[in-house]
This record gives structure tokens, sequence and C-alpha cells, in this order.
């Protein structure tokens, strides 16, 4: 340059950012034309990219499918680390997660176990599920024999009504406020809890509890 200072920089760009941007936009463009019909074009041109770019980051269009997968899974073991507060504060904190970023919880929520190229998504959440609610249904001393496998069998017996609601609550689709919501879900969990602990047999016989912590 003339006056002899060096020519500006441009600002780096922060892959992880444009990473996380690209997983918004591609899920956005799922959401819409369905997760088998979207292409790559489509999230380019979506994100006002080169379709290069895409494919510097996610090298296949299955690449950036899972990615928006983990971007759910992620959140969701996330808000199940945290410590138990009562019936429904962990959906109350995955809900609250989802509702900062719904559009990958929607592809992945309405796909679980669609499609048998993902048959795992389903799994893999219900496994989570069942990880969080095991403590529920933890069986007692003197249960009939084989409890430990109807445990398991009962943990999960909730996951597809919670797949259901997450849908519903993400698309405003019932009329109810959240807290209206989680109020009515920790209800149902602890009628579950009750009902499931008696039908899957994990008490003695005769056995009756009031408890209400897992």
């Amino acid at each position: 340059m003339a006056d002899g200072s060096a020519p500006a920089r441009k600002p780096r760009v922060d892959a992880a950012a444009r990473r996380a941007e690209y997983i918004d936009v591609a899920a956005k463009v799922m959401l819409e034309k369905g997760l088998h019909g979207a292409t790559m074009r489509d999230f380019a041109e979506a994100a006002g990219a080169a379709k290069i770019l895409f494919y510097r980051l996610f090298p296949s269009r299955d690449a950036i499918v899972d990615a928006v997968f983990r971007r759910v899974e992620d959140a969701v073991l996330d808000a199940y680390k945290e410590t138990w507060t009562g019936y429904g504060s962990m959906v109350a904190r995955v809900l609250e997660t989802a509702r900062k970023d719904p559009a990958p919880f929607l592809v992945v929520l309405k796909n679980c176990g669609g499609g048998a190229d993902r048959s795992d998504w389903g799994d893999r959440l219900r496994a989570i599920f069942n990880e969080r609610s095991r403590p529920l249904f933890e069986p007692r001393p003197g249960a009939p024999e084989g409890a430990e496998e109807r445990a398991g069998l009962a943990g999960g017996s909730l996951f597809g009504l919670w797949v259901d609601r997450m849908i519903v609550w993400l698309e405003e689709r019932d009329g109810l406020d959240d807290a209206t919501r989680i109020r009515w879900w920790s209800r149902i969990v602890r009628e579950w809890r009750l009902a499931s602990r008696e039908a899957f047999r994990l008490d003695p016989p005769q056995q009756e509890t009031n408890e209400e912590t897992p």
C-alpha cells in the first residue's frame, strides 16, 4: 500500500460456529422437505453458501444428517445429567433446551425409527430415557424372580408418549403453556411409576409404598 501499512486481514472464520450454523440450516431444510428429500444443494442454497463449503465440514449428506441427530442426543444427555428435582424436572429441561433450537429436535423426534437407515435414533434416545427412568423402577428386595428384566421394560414404557408430546409441545398444537404441560406430565409420570411398579411386579407381594423419589 502507498502509505506502507499492511493490508487489512479478513476476519478468521470460526469453523465451529460455521458448523453449528450449517447444522441449524440443514435441520430447517429437512423439516421443510423431509429427512430423505433434502439434498446438499438445498442445504447450501438455504445457507447462501457454496456447496463445497458444506463438503469441507461434512463429507457427505449422511454426515450432516448424523450431526443433526448428535445435536439432539447431546442436548438430551446434558439435560438428563442434571440432578433430579421432582417428577417432570428432566423433561422440563429437555423442553427448555429444545425451545432454543427446535428444528433439530423436530427432525429427530419425527423420524425416530422412521426408516431403516435411521432406526437407531429411537434406540439411542430410548436408552437415555430408560437409564434416567431406571431409579424409579429399582426392584425392592423380595420382588418376584426376574424383576431386574421387568424393571428395564417398565422404564421404557413411556418413551413413545414422551416423543409424541415433545413434538406437540414444540409445534404448540395443544393450546397449553409450558408450565401447564410440565405439571400435567409430572402427574402422568407419578401415576405411571406407581402403576408400572404394580404391573411389572417390582415390589414384594402385597407391599404398598407411598414413596415418590427415585
